[in-house]
């Protein structure tokens, strides 16, 4: 709803402010205007420069690969690997408690027989 005017001269005013409203947004569309073309323009030229950057940064891994069975293998290499490892650890600890355990068992029986 346009505002409610008292006077020929606050009708004068606020079409002026309009005027400059509009003008100042003609502007602005056309300086966006001229920016996108010179942006399409230099898509051209670098277009390769997205591509660059995500290989620089990205890691070189198949866990990003497009296709399903290489990420699901490399998800189940991982796996492996950790679960190896960690299995390791935990064998080697048990190990280490049954020889302080049972060493003595078998040590008293050794000597017993012999």
């Amino acid at each position: 709803m346009p505002p409610q005017f008292k006077s020929m001269n606050d009708l004068v005013s606020y079409l002026g402010n309009l005027e400059e409203r509009l003008r100042n947004l003609e502007t602005e569309n056309e300086n966006l205007r001229v920016l996108a073309s010179r942006q399409e323009n230099q898509k051209s030229v670098d277009g390769n420069a997205i591509e660059k950057v995500v290989l620089e940064y990205f890691p070189s891994t198949n866990l990003i690969d497009p296709n399903f069975l290489k990420r699901a293998f490399t998800v189940w290499g991982h796996f492996f690997v950790a679960n190896l490892i960690v299995g390791i650890i935990v064998g080697i600890a048990y190990a280490c408690l049954m020889m302080v355990l049972f060493g003595s068992v078998f040590g008293n029986l050794i000597q017993s027989q012999g």
